[in-house]
């Protein structure tokens, strides 16, 4: 029997949970959608990273942030956000969108176009990137929501932070288990 299941299906198998009173959908990409903000966090893209390598002499092929792009640009396809929020680690260093082939920043600024675009300063990238469109914040509040890079050291109900990685912790029975999706 021959079948094949369409991003339309991939997305409507995963169950929507709540945070801080908003629906988020965690999607197996490794995103977070929220349907009724029409927004969607990414985290931790680390655009250029292979260009950062090769600047210091490490040879790895250069195909990821054409790669990572496309993972991107499929998802926006798909969820037709409003609002994107990065949570920091966009780019894996500082010159990262300075390095970028223009092919790669004229399909990210395509994505971009006609939609509030949130850089959230990381670890890695601290600054706003070089002469792409967005705003760049050190954190972000959007209703009960708080988008942040890294958690804060006590727990604040709707925080969103990039820094672990896409993962969840459920804790069931008196057990923790953390997940990662990527």
């Amino acid at each position: 029997m021959n079948f094949s299941l369409s991003r339309t299906t991939l997305i409507a198998e995963a169950d929507p949970v709540g945070i801080a009173g908003e629906r988020a959908v965690c999607d197996r990409r490794g995103v977070l959608y929220f349907p009724d903000l029409r927004l969607l966090a990414v985290s931790d893209l680390h655009l250029e990273k292979g260009s950062s390598f090769a600047r210091r002499g490490a040879l790895i092929p250069p195909y990821d942030t054409g790669a990572t792009l496309l993972r991107l640009q499929s998802v926006i396809a798909d969820y037709q956000p409003r609002i994107v929020v990065s949570l920091g680690d966009s780019f894996h260093d500082g010159g990262g969108a300075e390095r970028m082939h223009s092919s790669f920043r004229e399909r990210l600024e395509a994505m971009m176009a006609g939609r509030d675009w949130f850089w959230v300063a990381g670890n890695h990238d601290p600054d706003a990137p070089a002469d792409l469109p967005g705003e760049t914040v050190r954190e972000l509040a959007i209703g009960s929501l708080l988008f942040r890079h890294e958690p804060s050291k006590t727990r604040i109900e709707g925080e969103i932070s990039g820094h672990l990685h896409p993962c969840a912790r459920i804790v069931q029975r008196g057990r923790s288990v953390r997940r990662r999706w990527t």
